[in-house]
């Protein structure tokens, strides 16, 4: 039985994929060390790994609101991987641990794994990326373009403040600190990407070294989340409306929605995140608007999906072979929304543009045009085949070598 340490982002869209791939290499005999925060500690425990909590509380991992721009989180992670890194290394110590499994925005995984000189293995809920991919020039203009002239000054100014901090680490440490391209793809020998080859953006660019699995999803997952089924009507379309479990707190796009749809031939269910049925006691009366969904379970009838474009929401949708209306709100989600037009599977707005009369038009041009239904089910199948979290544990085991990599499934 060989030990591995999982240093994970611990944010529910970072960890849901992984869970799965922990839990059948526990099935398979691998003993996993699970670093994340208390709330998610039930369901660490319940892939059999062990739970190790980290000594920081989930807000320090994602901030209400969200950090503002890709550049002031990459200041915060290194700030929070300063005080993280000691403290791994004194809750490691004297555990015999084989090899390091890592996020891709676990900076602290990285740089642990190097002090204690370990084999790591990236898990990317997000595009594989390396350099000649998105040129940093084009990356910057994505993620900054539309920002004001202070709102860019506090994205540089924190630019710096990532490089004074990594070099504090390093010289602490003796270890590496990556660059902006490494930094958002965190590469190592063996990376799991969950997608597929044929939704990853620049496919060609990525070796053997890179493993897109497709989606990591337990069997029943949110099945225990309550939801009103009985009050779908299948004679009507069904637009399931979602901007994820970071971004919910949208509430002018969520009366954007009301006016787009209020009055179409259609269903549509709106899920806001917590506190959002009290605020909106109201809705149209062709809306159901919940706090939670079984998103999966809801998905099976779902004939247009409005999302953030998160890759895990995205892969789901798409896993089904629902087309998608992708609405990003930072970063990765404006290539996924570039990606999903690309291949035909959807259409983006970007969230200045998602005004009522937009949104609307969009998404009765999807549900109108079959192409985009065509577009959905292409890439559905390639996720279906990309082997999931079975395969995932099989691509570890074989890397590293473990005499478990060939049990039978």
């Amino acid at each position: 039985m060989a030990t591995a340490v999982f240093l994970s982002f611990p944010v529910h869209g970072h960890l849901a994929p992984a869970l799965g791939v922990v839990s059948e290499l526990v099935r398979r005999g691998e003993r996993v060390i699970f670093f994340a925060t208390g709330r998610s500690r039930s369901k660490v425990e319940a892939t059999g790994a062990e739970f190790r909590n980290y000594r920081h509380g989930h807000d320090e991992f994602n901030p209400n609101p969200p950090t503002e721009g890709l550049f002031s989180d990459m200041a915060r992670l290194s700030a929070l991987s300063r005080q993280l890194i000691p403290e791994l290394l004194e809750d490691l110590a004297g555990e015999s641990i084989d090899y390091c499994l890592i996020d891709t925005k676990s900076l602290w995984g990285r740089l642990v794994a190097q002090a204690l000189k370990l084999r790591a293995i990236t898990f990317s809920v997000v595009f594989a990326i390396r350099p000649g991919v998105v040129p940093p020039a084009e990356l910057v203009n994505m993620l900054y373009g539309g920002a004001s002239q202070e709102g860019l000054l506090r994205g540089l100014t924190a630019f710096n403040e990532y490089f004074d901090t990594v070099r504090s680490i390093d010289h602490e440490h003796a270890t590496v600190s990556p660059g902006i391209i490494e930094y958002l793809g965190n590469p190592h020998p063996l990376n799991i990407i969950f997608t597929s080859r044929a939704f990853q953006i620049g496919e060609e660019a990525f070796g053997p070294q890179y493993k897109f699995v497709g989606p990591s999803v337990l069997p029943g997952r949110d099945a225990a989340i309550p939801f009103p089924f009985d009050k779908l009507n299948p004679a009507l379309p069904l637009i399931y409306i979602s901007l994820g479990t970071t971004f919910f707190q949208a509430d002018d796009f969520y009366r954007s929605c009301f006016e787009a749809f209020a009055d179409a031939p259609c269903q549509v269910v709106l899920s806001c995140g917590p506190g959002g049925k009290a605020r909106f006691a109201n809705p149209p009366e062709n809306f159901l608007v919940e706090e939670f969904v079984p998103q999966m379970k809801l998905l099976e009838r779902t004939s247009l999906f409005v999302t953030h474009g998160g890759m895990n929401s995205a892969n789901e949708g798409l896993l089904l072979g629902i087309p998608l209306l992708v609405i990003p709100q930072r970063g990765d989600q404006f290539l996924v929304g570039q990606r999903v037009t690309e291949l035909g599977a959807g259409l983006a707005l970007h969230p200045r543009n998602a005004d009522a009369a937009s949104l609307r038009t969009a998404a009765l041009r999807i549900l109108e045009n079959p192409s985009f239904k065509a577009g959905a089910e292409a890439l559905g199948q390639s996720l279906r085949q990309a082997g999931g979290y079975v395969r995932a544990a099989e691509e570890i085991l074989t890397c590293v070598g473990s005499r478990h990599a060939s049990i039978a499934v």
